[in-house]
């Protein structure tokens, strides 16, 4: 048996959210969470984002520079969404974030920072526990992966 990954699992604002150590590229990671929790963690306000950032700070293991979340950019234009459908309502992009990835995560080195990396970039990442109100699976991201093989 493969022991289970690395983790550490927190309560907030109604929703159990893991810090997962296992490097896994985007589309792998939104699977993984999907198959062992709920989805890839939305950040809808500052509140989240200093959870997300105490989260990361707290970590009894290293973790890559940047951290998957839901964050997806719009294959037809310029626009950020939440894979959860969660309003884009508070956004924490660095400046300096400039990538033709339609993909997303969190800094686990610069508190609060966001950036755009290579969706095949293996990272770190956060998933969210649910159902509860407010958190909607989303059913129509495909890929034309097999689900058991990982994205190089």
């Amino acid at each position: 048996l493969v022991p289970p990954p690395p983790s550490i699992t927190i309560q907030a604002m109604e929703r159990n959210v893991t810090l997962v150590g296992k490097q896994l590229c985007w589309s792998d990671a939104l699977f993984y969470c999907r198959d062992f929790n709920w989805d890839l963690l939305s950040i809808r306000g500052l509140e989240d984002q200093e959870m997300v950032d105490e989260l990361v700070a707290s970590a009894p293991f290293p973790l890559t520079s940047h951290l998957w979340v839901g964050l997806r950019r719009s294959i037809t234009g310029s626009s950020w969404f939440w894979m959860s459908r969660d309003p884009m309502d508070f956004t924490q992009w660095d400046a300096a974030s400039q990538h033709s990835s339609p993909c997303g995560g969190v800094s686990s080195v610069e508190r609060s920072t966001w950036r755009q990396s290579s969706c095949e970039e293996h990272l770190d990442f956060i998933c969210v526990t649910g159902p509860t109100e407010g958190d909607n699976k989303v059913h129509f991201y495909s890929s034309t992966r097999q689900k058991q093989t990982q994205c190089v």
